[in-house]
Formats: structure tokens, sequence, C-alpha cells
């Protein structure tokens, strides 16, 4: 498809080209620009009325910790300005960074885009780095942490940011009036923040576990207190269903750029406190980062071969493999890449509700995991590309190498079921028992999914089960999971850089909805071995506790698993910096708006390409090993 003329809905800007000593330069002008809603002028620095000890001017830090020496993650040429659109598949059903139905896509891009925590990491290291707090301090017994807040950080409102923020923060997040059990129960285990001045607040862990540090510094987004203090549950999720609080981050989103279920447009601030910090050198570079919201896969290829979006992530093999191999990607126009990181795998795979018949009874668990291929769903749908899942740990140094490894058998299938009682059929062929058929509904979200779902439902007819396939929305199936209202249910949950397997397999939460324990396990011996994991602090421990708890889940079959990706596949026009890596060391898509910034030469020669069939541009690899080539590092 020719593109000839075509002024890129993506991209808000023109060009100037500039003649001079012999030579001709391209300067990228921009007709976007950052935005302001500072209502309250407060003066730069730290409140005169605070001294040095109590975390004002002059304090030195003298027993705390800071990092001044670490590595940056944004590209150091990076140019400010500009515009970047990307899609998402499905509108969010809240806006909200906390409270019920907070964990989508949508939302794991927005909220760092928006709200920061207490400290950050070196993207190469994973060190601690300064972030809100400039400093920080772990007390001997390891239960008690403190935390110097810079005194430069402020809101989008222009108030400053202060120690009763991390209070009402917490405060706010232990609430279960706001429905996410989970995050309540982890933040639950600390006491209540104390602000010991204006700048510094301490919190003391109620338990010894050694990631209580890393979840307070860099799992809570702190809000504004002046917002959300004496607010109840109830108001809060009903005020901020679809509205933002304004964060202290460097972009912020308007009432009137949230247009529902088209598009959500954040904006970077002119007055962001941390735009000269070292921690955002190279990051945070458009003016204007929107999100359009796409649910049919070929109007979302369309509108990104028209430009009208800048950036895909890809997920199937087939389309990559046959999509996307058209002219303005053999010109270079349009470029493909194949982004090998440390992205954790996670879980992708048909979850069984193990409270409920029939898969309260691992025979018939195990039986439909006999019952899927998909190595032949790998070799005829995907060309090969996928790696089969046999860990919930998998890729990592966490992973139970001797976990079973189920493979497609339909008589071992057979023979399990007739082991749990099925053992009669009707006229139809399905399998009867207590005079009801063995009939199961399975939700997918994906229409693509068809091409294996209907080959499983096939198979399963084979040995006497119905499956009924119902195509849903991921909000919806989303809900379903998080109310325990399904029989199967697939899932894809992203994986942790810090291991927990409480989260999604403890039994404290395997019966709370809105928890991510959605196969229901309880397990004595998880139970124990979790808790053995929170208070080891040698990682060798550690790793094998992990593989013990990877193992019992393995064998408990709550999850049908499926394959998974050692890359990222992204599709992007050729117009964009970025920094080497293209994407964070230990992240996805989410990192892309923050890292990558509109590159003037490279704009300048794309335009110039669409509108001369002649011109080319330079493709480059479409394998990016940065991150796991120590020779780069």
């Amino acid at each position: 498809m020719k593109r000839k003329y075509l002024i890129l809905a993506a991209a808000l800007f023109s060009f100037l080209l500039i003649s001079g000593c012999g030579k001709s330069r391209h300067q990228k002008v921009f007709n976007t620009s950052p935005v302001s809603i500072k209502q309250y002028d407060t003066p730069p620095g730290a409140d005169p009325t605070v001294s040095a000890d109590a975390g004002g001017k002059g304090f030195k830090g003298e027993g705390w910790e800071t990092a001044g020496s670490y590595n940056p993650a944004g590209n150091p040429k990076a140019v400010k300005g500009g515009s970047f659109v990307m899609s998402v598949k499905d509108y969010p059903p809240t806006l909200r960074i906390m409270g019920k139905d907070n964990g989508t896509e949508f939302t794991s891009v927005t909220k760092d885009l928006l709200y920061e925590t207490l400290l950050g990491q070196d993207p190469v290291t994973g060190e601690y780095i300064p972030k809100l707090a400039t400093h920080w301090k772990i007390a001997d017994d390891k239960l008690s942490f403190s935390f110097r807040i810079n005194p430069d950080a402020r809101w989008a409102d222009g108030k400053p940011v202060t120690s009763e923020d991390v209070i009402e923060t917490w405060k706010l997040i232990t609430n279960p009036e706001i429905l996410d059990p989970y995050s309540s129960m982890m933040m639950g285990t600390y006491e209540q923040p104390v602000a010991e001045s204006k700048y510094i607040v301490s919190v003391k862990s109620k338990e010894l576990n050694w990631r209580q540090f890393y979840y307070f510094a860099l799992g809570l987004k702190i809000l504004p207190a002046h917002y959300i203090a004496g607010i109840s549950g109830k108001d809060f999720l009903e005020k901020y269903q679809f509205k933002y609080i304004p964060g202290s981050g460097p972009y912020l989103i308007k009432d009137e750029d949230v247009v529902k279920d088209q598009s959500i447009t954040a904006r970077r601030r002119s007055d962001y406190w941390a735009e000269k910090e070292k921690f955002n050198a190279g990051c945070n570079n458009f003016d204007l980062i929107k999100f359009v919201f796409t649910k049919d896969d070929n109007l979302e290829y369309e509108k990104f071969r028209k430009g009208e979006i800048d950036m895909l992530p890809v997920y199937r093999s087939s389309v990559w493999q046959e999509k996307f191999d058209y002219e303005e990607i053999k010109k270079g126009l349009t470029l493909k890449r194949q982004v090998y990181n440390l992205f954790p795998s996670g879980i992708q795979g048909i979850c069984l509700n193990t409270r409920i018949k029939p898969f309260d009874d691992i025979k018939v668990r195990k039986a439909f995991s006999y019952a899927f291929d998909r190595n032949k769903f790998n070799e005829k749908l995907f060309f090969n590309s996928y790696a089969m899942l046999s860990s919930y740990f998998q890729g990592s140094e966490y992973e139970n190498k001797s976990n079973p490894v189920t493979g497609f058998n339909l008589d071992s299938a057979k023979n399990l079921l007739a082991e749990a009682g099925w053992t009669e059929k009707n006229s139809d062929g399905y399998l009867v028992k207590d005079g009801k058929v063995f009939e199961v509904e399975l939700p997918y979200f994906q229409k693509t999914m068809e091409r294996y779902l209907t080959i499983y439902q096939e198979d399963l007819k084979k040995i006497g089960v119905k499956l009924s396939l119902r195509e849903t929305d991921a909000a919806t199936s989303y809900k379903m999971g998080n109310e325990r209202n399904f029989t199967m249910i697939i899932v894809n949950w992203v994986g942790l850089d810090v291991p927990n397997p409480e989260s999604f397999a403890g039994s404290k939460i395997a019966d709370e909805p809105n928890t991510t324990n959605w196969s229901g396990i309880k397990d004595r011996r998880i139970d124990e071995l979790c808790d053995k994991y929170n208070v080891s602090f040698d990682k060798t421990e550690r790793v094998n506790l992990i593989r013990e708890i990877d193992g019992i889940l393995a064998n408990f079959y709550g999850y049908i698993l499926m394959w998974y990706a050692p890359y990222q596949r992204i599709v992007f026009q050729n117009k964009f910096g970025y920094p080497e890596g293209l994407i964070g060391r230990t992240t996805f898509v989410e990192s892309i708006p923050v890292l990558w910034f509109n590159d003037p030469e490279k704009a300048y020669e794309y335009d110039e390409a669409l509108k001369d069939n002649t011109k080319t541009m330079a493709p480059g690899e479409i394998e990016n090993k940065f991150w796991i080539n120590p020779a780069k590092k």
C-alpha cells in the first residue's frame, strides 16, 4: 500500500529545511507543546521553616543511603516534542490506579506517566536510585524504613509533595472499601506511616520479609493528600472511576482528553519538578501520548499502515510472518524488531476453577491438559515461534527443571476421565454422569484465539466432552475471573521481576474476589514455603524455595499451560529515536512512551521517502539482543 503525500495523524509536526555553509541540515519544528494546570505557586526548594536535620535545606544525609552515580534509562540525544500514538485493545473499566478493576494493560502503561514512587531502580543493575525521595534508610532490624522526600517535588497543581501524601496514600490503599484486597493485604503488612517531619516519613513492617522495603519504596504510587484525605472508599471508587487525580509525574490527563471508548491523551507537563533530575534524563519526551482503543485487529492493522498508529506490539506469529512484509517494511519506512530482554514470561494458559465441578478433581484437570495439543498449534499455526511453558517462573533462575511436561494424548485423557467416573456416553457421543452431559464453557476475549480453541473443542469432543466457546472482551473476562464466575478461562499473567507466589497461589486469597488466585489453589506446603521465602535474606535459599513451589503448582494442574516467547515483537514507523536496547531491561511496551522520542533527522528522511517512491531508509537488524549480550552492557 502506498502512502505518498500522506500526512500522519500520529505525528503532529512540520519540517523546516535550513541551508547554510554549503550544507543542509534538518530542524524539526513541532506544533505541540507541554501544558500546565498549576494552581499553587509554591516557591522552589525546601520550606525554610524545616531544618536541615528534618530534611530541609542543607540536609547532608549522614547515615542515609542514596545513589549519585547510576545508569540513565533514556537516550542522552533525545529531543523533546511531538506526539506518539499507540493502540490499546480494550477501553479500561476504570481510570483509577487503585481499587476495583485497576489491573489492566492500559493502567500498567499510564500509571508511570502520571504518578511516581518513592524510589526507582537503575535500569541496568536494578539497584535503588532516587525518585520522589532523595535518601533512604533501613534499620538494623530490617523492619523500619525511612525516606527523605525531595523538597523540590511538586504535584501537577503546584503543591509540594510531603510526608502526608505518603500517609494518606497508604490509608487509601489499605481501605477495604476500595475493593482491592491483594493490594490492601500487602500494604496492610505495614503499620501506618509516620511523618517525622514535612520531608521525612518512616514506616514499620509488621512482619520480617525481605521484600518489604522493595514493595513500599517501589510498589506504592503516591497520590496527593489534598485530593484523597478523608475520602471514603465508596466515594473514591465513584468519583475517580473515569477521572484522574493529578500526580507528580511528567504527564497529566485532562478530563477533556478522555473520550470514552475511543481515546485517551496524556500531555507532557511544562512544569514537571524532575525535568532536570538524572533519573529523567532522555525520558518522557513526547508532548502528546495518545492511546487509541481498537478492538478489531484488522482495523488496527489498517490504521497502522496508514500511519495513524506509530507502534504496535505483535503477539501473533502469523501476523508477524505474513502481514508485516509489505513494501514500506522492505524499504525501511516501517521497522520490525524482535527484542530480547529479561521480561518475565508470566503465565499464559487456561485457568481451571478448582473450587467447583468438574475441576475439583485432579484427574479431570490432567485429562483436559492431555487433550490440549499445544505442540501442534505451535507448529501449524504459530510457525514454531514459541517455546512451551512448563513452569510458573519460566526462563528465570526460579524455574523448576523437573516439572512434568504433559503432552498430547487422548487415550490418557479418556482413561483419566473414566477413573473420575465418566464412563457412559449419550447418543451424541458425549459423556454423561448422574443424568448430566459433560459440558463446560470457555470464554475467550480475542477472535484470533478461535484458531486453536476450535481444534481443542474438536479434540475434547473425541473424548466425550462438550466444550462451548463464548467470545467476550478482556474487561468482561477479567471481571469474571476476579469474581470467580467461571469454570475455565483464558489468562495471560505478566511475570514479576521479584517473584511473589502468594499473590496467585496463597490460600488466604483463594476465595477472596478481586485477587489473582483464580484457580483456587489451597496448599499447606505452598503456604509454608511462602512463609519461609518471605523471611529468607539468602538469595540461594529463596531460589530453592520457589523451585519447590513451582513443582507443586505444576503437579496441581490448576492451569493448562500454553507457550511463551523469549522476546518481544514490535513494529513501528521509522521516525523515532530510542535507547540502544529499545525497551527496558525487564519491561515491554509500557516503557516505549517513556523512552522514545521524535528524531528530527529520521522524521525528515521518513517524510521524504513517503513522497518519493524511489527513496529508502536503512532497515537495520531485526533482532535486538542488547539486554542479553554481555558485550553490549
